[in-house]
């Protein structure tokens, strides 16, 4: 499962609309190719995964800005793509092929939760509405609706029970459903916006909610209580600006997580972190990717604004590559659960200057 870090790129003019089409304003002489990239190769090599297929034809979704990556954690050939400026993409031959949800059409995704337990589940948050599918993406219906706008900031699948569903809101609401979404509770006030919640796949009564203003929490009881993990950030600089959270099935009680000053890991589920030791000094460039294998947390992948950087022993070496692309940056790396030979990277447009 890939976890989303707050927004991080937010530039670019991309949009997707209704009519099937992607809006790319004027063609750069040069492509960017931006995009998905898939590595078979752990890095060594990239392949272009740009084919959008639309109604009118075959697109490239080489000019998109890639906002985040989900990965269905049933199939190793499904995964969703979230783009910048608005909609939503998705593939079920590994990214061979990308197609769009129309309902969404031009409107910012907030976040993706897909069914873990039944094929072809999942559920999305649009602006101030969360909406389902049963069907594989061929329909979609609206299953909460708030009144304030862009509300719906974060959306999750119960880790035992997924009848179960958890809404985060930008107001600091959790609210719950047991019924697959049919009717909602308040559960949880959080003192600042809910801005992503994700279940541990692999210890699934735990679960982590990352607040606009108060960090990370963990609840440990399946969402109903929480604790701030705010405490074991502190030595780290500016510790609670969480840009994307990882967790692995070789190490009981890991986690990796991405902030301003680096790379950490825990070994005690959230209660103490470690720096791993980079190439790149602590707060000296900007890492805005990363994944670990989940199956094996020795193998270690992050990204800076033009390197690739690989570690097979946890950081103790890193071998450096370069970064697929002409002119894009990266915004989002992941590794399949049921694949995790094969590493992902969405890039994204660099701003204008």
């Amino acid at each position: 499962m890939l976890y989303r870090s707050p927004r991080v790129l937010m530039v670019g003019f991309i949009s997707l609309v209704l009519s099937g089409c992607v809006g790319l304003g004027s063609k750069p002489k040069v492509p960017p190719d931006a995009g998905v990239w898939r590595s078979p190769s752990q890095g060594e090599q990239w392949e272009s995964r740009q084919r959008l297929v639309t109604r009118g034809g075959v697109l490239s979704l080489s000019n998109v800005g890639v906002e985040d990556l989900f990965s269905d954690p049933q199939d190793a050939r499904a995964m969703y793509l979230t783009v910048v400026g608005g909609g939503l993409v998705y593939t079920y031959d590994a990214g061979e092929t990308w197609q769009q949800v129309a309902e969404v059409g031009n409107t910012a995704v907030s976040d993706v939760a897909i069914d873990p337990r039944h094929t072809c589940t999942a559920y999305l948050g649009v602006s101030n509405r969360a909406l389902k599918t049963v069907d594989c993406n061929r329909n979609y219906r609206e299953i909460y609706l708030d009144p304030r706008p862009n509300a719906v900031s974060a959306i999750a699948v119960d880790g035992v029970n997924s009848e179960v569903i958890y809404l985060g809101t930008s107001g600091g609401d959790l609210l719950r459903s047991v019924n697959g979404g049919g009717s909602w509770s308040r559960v949880y006030q959080f003192a600042s916006g809910v801005q992503w919640l994700r279940f541990d796949p692999y210890v699934p009564s735990r679960a982590y909610a990352l607040t606009s203003s108060n960090g990370l929490f963990r609840s440990v009881d399946g969402a109903l209580s929480w604790q701030s993990l705010a405490n074991g950030l502190k030595p780290y600089s500016k510790g609670q600006e969480i840009r994307s959270l990882q967790f692995v099935k070789d190490q009981e009680n890991t986690l990796f997580l991405l902030n301003r000053y680096g790379l950490l890991r825990s070994n005690d589920g959230g209660d103490t972190w470690h720096p791993l030791p980079l190439i790149t000094p602590p707060l000296s460039a900007k890492i805005l990717a990363f994944a670990v294998n989940p199956v094996n947390s020795k193998e270690v992948f992050y990204a800076t604004a033009s390197t690739f950087y690989l570690s097979a022993d946890g950081g103790v070496n890193w071998v450096t590559k370069r970064l697929p692309g002409r002119a894009a940056v990266p915004a989002v790396m992941a590794i399949h659960p049921l694949q995790p030979g094969t590493l992902y990277l969405g890039l994204s447009l660099p701003p204008k200057k």
